[in-house]
C-alpha cells in the first residue's frame, strides 16, 4: 500500500496519469471446531476459526477523469470523457490520455518525451459532396507536411442563397404577369375552374386574353385602350355554362373580368384581374396628324432574348384594325440590351407610322424613334428596365491554374413565381460563356420548384486555363442544405448571395488546428482550410484491466477486452479540448489520508505481535 500510495504522490504532476488503489483480503483460517445444525431443543453452534492474516487482493488502476489544465500549445490536445489516444511506439499501438503533442522533425504528430506516433484516419474530400469530406478505414500516422503546396483548383460547383422579393413588379411590363393564373367559380350551383393566360394561340392577331371556363375557351379581342386606366379595351364573348349562356365580359375601368346574364345584364360573377395585367402606354403620331395609343407588353422567348410586342390598330385602309406587332430584342448576357448597328424596325402602324429600336447608353432601356414619313426619325419614347426588380451578386471563381475571376449572376423577374438569372463575367468580356441564362421557379410556399441547377460553360482555354463546366446550384440540394437554405421567394427584402464555391489559388500548408470532433485542419497560405486526418480513440469495455507499460502508457490485455477505436464524439466515445492537457486523476489530500491509514494499520500489527512476545515471555516464565 505504501508503494502503491507513493507512486500515486510521485506521479500527482504526470499528464494523463491514472492513479491505482490497493484492495486488501484476509488470508487463511485454522477452524478449530466444526459448525452443528440446529436439533430438538439445542441451537446451532457456529464454526470456530480462527484468522491467519492478510494479503493484497489487487492493485486497481482508477480510470477516471483528471483536471484540464489550459496550455495554450496548439499540439496539446485533453480528451473530455472516455477514450484512449492511439499511439505506435514502432512495434505496436500503445494506447494513452496523455495528449502533450509535438512535431517531429519529418512533420509527424508524436508525443512529447516519448516520440511515440500519433494515429488517426486520412480524410479525403467528397466526390459528390464538395463540403464534406470522406475518413479513411485504415489507421495511419498523423503527417503535417507544413511548406507542401497546395494545387490550385478550378471552381466546379457555385452555390447561391437568397431570397428574392417576390412583391416587385416584372422587370419590364409583360402583359400578363400570371399565365397560370386560374381560380373557381360557382355557377347554377356547380363549380368551374376558370383560367386565364396570354393570347395569340388561335390565330386572331388581335386576341389578347384567352380565358378557360369548364375546360372551354373563348378568346377576347383588343378593341381598344382605356389610357386613363391603362387596361385594354376587349370584346365581349358569348359562353356557354351548362346550359345557361353567359355575357363575358372585362370592365377596363374597374379591372374587373365579369360573367353578366345577357336578359338583364346582372353580374352573376367578377374576378379582379389588373393586379396581372402589366402593359405600357406608348402614342404615335401618324401622317393624317391622328395620335393613337397602343399598349407595349415584353415575353421571355426563353433563350435569353426578349420579344417585345405592340398593341394597337394597324395600318389597313380604309379601316384599320386592332393588331399586334412583334419584334425580337436580343439580349447582351448581362443583361443589357444589344440591339445590333441600325436598329430594329416595326413598320405597318397606323398612319404610316414606323418605329425603330435602339438601346440607351446603358442598354438596359430600349429608346423609341418614331417616323411617319420613311425618312425622319424621332424619339418618342423609352422603355426602361425596373432596376428595382433586378437583383445580382458577385463572387470570384477561379480556373484550372487558379486564377480568380469575377462571376456576377443576377436575376430578373419575368413573372409570377418566374425569375430569369444570368451569369457572366463583368470584367472579362472576351471570355466565351454558353449556357449562362435560364429561368426559376418558385412554388406558392416561396420555394424552388423548377430550374434548381444549370452548368454554365466558360471558355478559360483563351487564357491558357482548362475550359470549365461550372454547375451553378440555386436549391442547395449539392450541399445537402435544405430548399430554405437555397434560393426562395418571399414577401421580404432581397438578401442574394453566393456563399459557396469550391475553387481556390495554389496555397502552401502554415499551421493546422484540431478541433473538438478530433479534425485535423491544415491552414493554408491561400486561406483554405483542408481537413487533413481526423484523430482516432481507443475505448475498451473493461479499461482497468489495461497493463501499464509506462510513459503513461498502457496495452490491452486478456482482461481489458479489444480496443473498438472510434474517432472523438462517436459512439461513446468523448469530445478533444485544444490548448489543454488532461492532468493526473491523484487528490493528494486522499493520498495522504491512505499513507495516515496504511501507518496507523502496520503500527496496530506490531502491537500485536509485541503484545505476542511477551505473552510467550510469561509462558517460559512460568514453566521456569
Amino acid at each position: 500500500m505504501l508503494d502503491v500510495v507513493g507512486n500515486n504522490i510521485a506521479n500527482v504532476n504526470t499528464t494523463g496519469f491514472k492513479k491505482s488503489t490497493v484492495t486488501f483480503q484476509d488470508l487463511l483460517y485454522e477452524t478449530s471446531k466444526g459448525a452443528t445444525a440446529p436439533r430438538e431443543n439445542i441451537g446451532g453452534v457456529n464454526p470456530m476459526q480462527i484468522g491467519l492474516g492478510t494479503t493484497v487482493a489487487a492493485v486497481e488502476t482508477i480510470h477516471s477523469q483528471g483536471p484540464l489544465q489550459y496550455t495554450g500549445n496548439r499540439t496539446d490536445v485533453a480528451i473530455q470523457g472516455d477514450g484512449y489516444y492511439v499511439l505506435n511506439d514502432g512495434a505496436q499501438n500503445v494506447y494513452s490520455r496523455a495528449g502533450n503533442f509535438v512535431l517531429d522533425g519529418n512533420g509527424n504528430i508524436v508525443q512529447s518525451g516519448t516520440g511515440y506516433t500519433l494515429m488517426g484516419y486520412k480524410m479525403t474530400p467528397d466526390p459528390q459532396n464538395p463540403t464534406q469530406y470522406v475518413r479513411g478505414t485504415q489507421l495511419v500516422a498523423l503527417n503535417i507536411p507544413v511548406g507542401q503546396k497546395l494545387s490550385a483548383k478550378g471552381t466546379e460547383v457555385l452555390g447561391l442563397q437568397c431570397n428574392l422579393d417576390s412583391r416587385v413588379d416584372t422587370y419590364l411590363p409583360m402583359g400578363i404577369t400570371n399565365p397560370n393564373f386560374s381560380t373557381t367559380v360557382a355557377i347554377g350551383g356547380n363549380n368551374y375552374t376558370l383560367a386565364i393566360s396570354e393570347g395569340g394561340d388561335n390565330n386572331l392577331l388581335n386576341n389578347l386574353l384567352n380565358v378557360s371556363i369548364g375546360g372551354s375557351s373563348y378568346p377576347m379581342s383588343l378593341v381598344g385602350i382605356n389610357q386613363n386606366t391603362g387596361l385594354p379595351e376587349l370584346s365581349d364573348v358569348s359562353v356557354t355554362i351548362g346550359s345557361d349562356s353567359y355575357t363575358l365580359h372585362f370592365d377596363d375601368e374597374t379591372g374587373e373580368l365579369q360573367l353578366k346574364d345577357p336578359g338583364n345584364n346582372n353580374i352573376v360573377w367578377k374576378q379582379q384581374i389588373s393586379g396581372i395585367m402589366d402593359y405600357q402606354i406608348l402614342n404615335f403620331e401618324g401622317d393624317d396628324h391622328q395620335t393613337r395609343p397602343y399598349l407595349v407588353e415584353f415575353t421571355d422567348s426563353g433563350d435569353g432574348n426578349m420579344v417585345m410586342r405592340l398593341w394597337g390598330e394597324d395600318n389597313n385602309t380604309p379601316i384599320p384594325a386592332w393588331t399586334s406587332f412583334e419584334a425580337v430584342v436580343p439580349v447582351n448576357a448581362d443583361g443589357t440590351f444589344a440591339v445590333p448597328t441600325g436598329g430594329i424596325d416595326i413598320t405597318g402602324l397606323a398612319g404610316n407610322v414606323g418605329l425603330r429600336l435602339n438601346s440607351t447608353e446603358d442598354g438596359r432601356g430600349l429608346s423609341v424613334s418614331a417616323s411617319n414619313d420613311g425618312f425622319t426619325y424621332e424619339v418618342a419614347a423609352t422603355l426602361n428596365q425596373r432596376t428595382s426588380s433586378i437583383h445580382s451578386t458577385k463572387i470570384d471563381i477561379y480556373d484550372s491554374m487558379g486564377n480568380p475571376h469575377t462571376v456576377e449572376v443576377a436575376f430578373e423577374k419575368i413573372g409570377a413565381n418566374e425569375w430569369r438569372w444570368r451569369a457572366w463575367l463583368p470584367t472579362e468580356s472576351g471570355i466565351a460563356l454558353s449556357n449562362n441564362t435560364g429561368i426559376i421557379e418558385f412554388g406558392s410556399d416561396g420555394k424552388l420548384k423548377s430550374g434548381g441547377t444549370a452548368t454554365v460553360n466558360i471558355g478559360f482555354s483563351s487564357l491558357g486555363a482548362e475550359d470549365a463546366s461550372i454547375k451553378l446550384d440555386f436549391s442547395g440540394e449539392s450541399f445537402g442544405k435544405s430548399p430554405i437554405d437555397g434560393v426562395t421567394q418571399f414577401g421580404s427584402s432581397f438578401t442574394t448571395k453566393a456563399y459557396y464555391q469550391d475553387g481556390y489559388q495554389m496555397g502552401v500548408l502554415q499551421d493546422f488546428s484540431i478541433a473538438s470532433d478530433g479534425t485535423v485542419m491544415g491552414i493554408y497560405s491561400n486561406g483554405r482550410n483542408s481537413a487533413l486526418y481526423t484523430l482516432s480513440l481507443a475505448l475498451f469495455s473493461n479499461p482497468s484491466g489495461l497493463e501499464k507499460i509506462g510513459m503513461t502508457a498502457f496495452i490491452p490485455t486478456a482482461n481489458s477486452g479489444l480496443p473498438q477505436v472510434v474517432t472523438p464524439k462517436e459512439g461513446g466515445a468523448g469530445s478533444l479540448a485544444g490548448g489543454n492537457l488532461e492532468m493526473a486523476n491523484v487528490d493528494l489530500a486522499e493520498e495522504f489520508s491512505r499513507l495516515i491509514i496504511a501507518q496507523r494499520g502496520f503500527q496496530a500489527n506490531a502491537r500485536v505481535i509485541t503484545t505476542s512476545d511477551q505473552v510467550l515471555d510469561e509462558l517460559i516464565n512460568l514453566k521456569r
